[in-house]
């Protein structure tokens, strides 16, 4: 085979490959939505802010995150004025098969209270069937005032 022809063949078939890249779309962590309320009035907390846990408390496939990856790193989502947040999902291309996530520890966070981390596993999933996205529903989230 000539040597134009053995470059051309990989370039193919990663092009083929992009154009199907449903087929190669692993997620790493669910959408997870909910309502955070406060745990004695139970009223919604607006801008309470909701972020998955840093990179030394959670499962990292290739390692722990640095440099750049770091920087990159989504903003915490901050909840509405009813309280209800949507933390998106994250996924990642593989051209080989992956098993996907098995726990997504998530922080609430908000002055004035205390702050309050959990893990959700595979078996909270509530919903994937037409978008095909993991979604965890987290329910109502309720903060604890910190005491004085």
């Amino acid at each position: 085979m000539q040597p134009s022809k053995l470059v051309a063949l990989p370039l193919l078939l990663i092009a083929l490959a992009g154009c199907q890249s449903d087929d190669f779309n692993r997620y790493t962590s669910p959408e997870v939505t909910g309502r955070v309320l406060a745990a004695d009035t139970h009223q919604p907390i607006a801008d309470a802010r909701i972020q998955r846990a840093g990179p030394d408390n959670n499962f990292e496939r290739f390692g722990p995150l640095k440099g750049g990856q770091l920087l990159m790193q989504p903003a915490p989502v901050l909840t509405g004025t009813d309280g209800r947040f949507v933390l998106a999902s994250r996924s990642v291309f593989v051209l080989f098969w992956s098993p996907g996530w098995w726990s997504e520890p998530v922080i609430f966070q908000h002055s004035g209270y205390e702050t309050f981390q959990t893990n959700y596993t595979a078996s909270n999933i509530v919903s994937n069937a037409s978008t095909k996205v993991p979604v965890v529903d987290a329910g109502d989230v309720l903060l604890r005032p910190v005491a004085r």
